[in-house]
């Protein structure tokens, strides 16, 4: 529950930040600020195709995660959350 809290956190705040940044007066004048406008908009669906390409070749089921990745930012829970724990057990043996 508290993990859930804090990737619907992490959500809210991009979504504030993205909210920020283009309402902000001035943006397009600032190359830093419209680097990270860019960044922000790019990550998502680069990060989604990684996530449908990883969840196919190894999920047992993939459908329930190829509809997440139609939510922004997924990616990151899913390698945070389904990826790298696997990691783990893998050096373990």
């Amino acid at each position: 529950m508290k993990k859930m809290f804090l990737w619907i956190l992490v959500g809210l705040l991009v979504a504030g930040l993205v909210f920020w940044l283009i309402t902000m007066p001035g943006t397009t004048r600032n190359p830093v600020l419209m680097l990270l406008i860019g960044i922000v908009f790019v990550v998502p669906p680069l990060g989604a195709f990684w996530m449908l390409y990883v969840s196919l070749r190894q999920e047992k089921h993939p459908l329930p995660i190829i509809l997440l990745a139609f939510i922004p930012y997924t990616f990151l829970w899913y390698y945070f959350e389904r990826v790298r724990p696997g990691r783990r057990l893998l050096s373990k043996l």
